[in-house]
């Protein structure tokens, strides 16, 4: 299957797969067009044995790449070439990485491309790994033996995957060790030939997707995210049922699907299908030696370690039952929405429960200690009641900021808390704030215009985006507003804006109104607005 794509997208390369398992328990008859080796061609009859007695099948599948990269630097027919997971497809030509590896000695790939305000991901990505395994590349040069000669010796004595060997009752010496991936850390301060720098659409997974926009030519088999041509897609951990989702590893997905990368997935799981049909069933050679779980079983349950895997609150019975109830009940749309609403509070339960076992300090749990409170959300019982909000508002404009460009005007600024993030994508060139000169939210943040409750003092059709989170709702005659803001706008310009539905009063006595997506879009329209869309935020 994965031969399929590639000969497709790159006709005539050479590619070699590689066989780990004894080649006398394997038939003859391979599928042809893959270059076939066995690991007893890396390493000898005993280091197999004792690998064997020592990883698991799935660590043993990545301490044998450390021998393969040697082999290939070794054998001689190629000066360059990579190194995959079976879990990817390679959509297009190559070309770009030979280009690279032609000024350097090797190429890792980031699992995160950008600074992003989510803390919660940036941990997650220090506990796997800041670089993707899956993918490595090098060319044959003296620096690249060197770095494969020091990756294979970590490999072969340190190549520990601690959770998994937790959840099947492994002996774990480190408890911290994700095989490959922790290790590629140091490649590029230790050999600084090493290509390291952000490219996602050479390595597209569910880590890098949602940082960009993945698009898909009409009528053609080429997919562009930011509108670069994806090399390679990463597809770990898809789900068969809901492909839309991206990955079990990533719940984000369910509130956010895609489709693209679902047309995308559908298409690898038909191939994946029939590969399967023609594919042979082994067994796995080596249970006769791995070491026995029965007693180790017991021994680690009373080692648990301190701290608590992120990836145990995915696994929470809840939230195992609502997937479910979502898979099955596709329709009506109102299910949906109600199943949703639950799921971010259960969300919301589980990085509460995160915040604590990250901070462990009183303080940190019970107070807010956010720099920016609306940007740079840190989960603590202390602002239970608004981050759940802010993180769905800050959602939104995160997606929708690279449309807003020009003259912007912050139609109830306050302290404009988006402010930065809104300006640092270059498209912006002036940051207008408006609000009451009463309102207590900007108290030592300068505005540059007040407004008197009527009229926007600007003249018409003179800003390019209008952007207004939570303020319609404290305005009395919310369509006088919103004729204001169409007055001031451009035509073709953006409108922005959030509001609550689910809220508590608030600000009183300036609390005025809860609306209905289908109230917001008639006053919208009756002001004389083209509504491109309205997202439920799930309050």
């Amino acid at each position: 299957m994965f031969y399929g794509f590639l000969r497709t997208s790159n006709p005539g390369l050479r590619y070699i797969a590689l066989v780990i398992g004894e080649r006398e328990r394997l038939a003859s008859n391979l599928p042809s067009g893959p270059e076939w080796i066995f690991w007893d061609k890396l390493f000898s009859k005993q280091e197999r044995l004792d690998l064997a007695s020592k990883y698991t099948a799935f660590e043993l599948s990545c301490v044998a790449r450390g021998r393969l990269h040697e082999f290939l630097w070794n054998e001689g027919k190629a000066t360059m070439w990579v190194v995959l997971d079976t879990d990817m497809i390679v959509l297009s030509s190559l070309r770009p990485l030979w280009k690279v590896l032609n000024d350097y000695s090797g190429i890792v790939t980031p699992h995160l491309n950008v600074p992003i305000q989510s803390a919660e991901r940036e941990i997650i990505s220090l506990a796997a790994g800041i670089y993707n395994a899956g993918f490595v590349a090098f060319r044959k040069c003296n620096e690249s033996l060197d770095a494969i000669e020091w990756l294979k010796n970590r490999l072969e004595n340190y190549g520990y995957a601690s959770q998994q060997r937790r959840e099947t009752g492994f002996s774990d010496p480190f408890g911290i060790l994700f095989v490959d991936q922790l290790w590629l850390n140091f490649l590029p301060s230790y050999f600084p030939g090493i290509f390291s720098r952000g490219l996602p659409e050479w390595n597209l997974g569910h880590w890098n997707l949602r940082d960009g926009k993945l698009t898909k030519a009409p009528e053609r088999s080429e997919y562009f995210y930011d509108g670069r041509l994806v090399m390679i897609v990463h597809l770990s951990g898809i789900s068969k049922e809901n492909p839309e989702y991206v990955s079990i590893y990533a719940p984000w997905y369910q509130e956010f699907p895609n489709a693209v990368w679902a047309e995308l997935a559908k298409d690898y799981l038909v191939k994946l299908g029939e590969a399967a049909k023609a594919s042979l069933e082994i067994g796995y050679c080596y249970r006769d030696i791995a070491p026995d779980t029965r007693q180790l079983k017991k021994a680690n349950k009373k080692q648990k370690p301190a701290t608590t895997d992120f990836k145990d609150y995915n696994k929470s019975l809840p939230q195992k039952v609502l997937q479910k109830v979502a898979r099955d009940f596709k329709t009506p749309d109102k299910i949906i929405a109600g199943i949703k609403q639950v799921a971010r509070h259960l969300q919301r339960a589980r990085q509460i429960a995160q915040s604590i076992v990250i901070n462990r300090s009183e303080d940190k749990i019970f107070r807010d200690h956010s720099g920016n409170a609306f940007t740079s959300l840190v989960p603590c019982i202390g602002n239970y009641e608004t981050y759940l909000v802010r993180a769905s508002i800050l959602q939104a404009v995160m997606q929708a900021k690279d449309q807003f460009h020009g003259k912007l005007l912050d139609v109830g600024a306050g302290s404009s808390p988006y402010e930065e993030l809104i300006m640092a994508s270059g498209k912006v060139s002036d940051y207008i704030k408006l609000d009451f000169a009463s309102s207590d939210y900007h108290q030592g943040h300068a505005l540059d215009l007040t407004w008197d409750g009527k009229t926007i003092p600007l003249d018409g059709a003179s800003i390019d985006t209008v952007f207004m989170t939570e303020v319609l709702e404290h305005v009395h005659k919310p369509g006088e507003l919103l004729r204001e803001v169409r007055r001031v706008l451009k035509p073709g310009g953006i409108f922005f804006l959030t509001i609550p539905f689910t809220w508590p009063m608030h600000e009183l006595p300036y609390d005025y109104h809860r609306f209905t997506p289908i109230a917001l879009r008639a006053y919208l329209e009756e002001a004389g607005f083209d509504v491109k869309g309205i997202q439920l935020l799930g309050g």
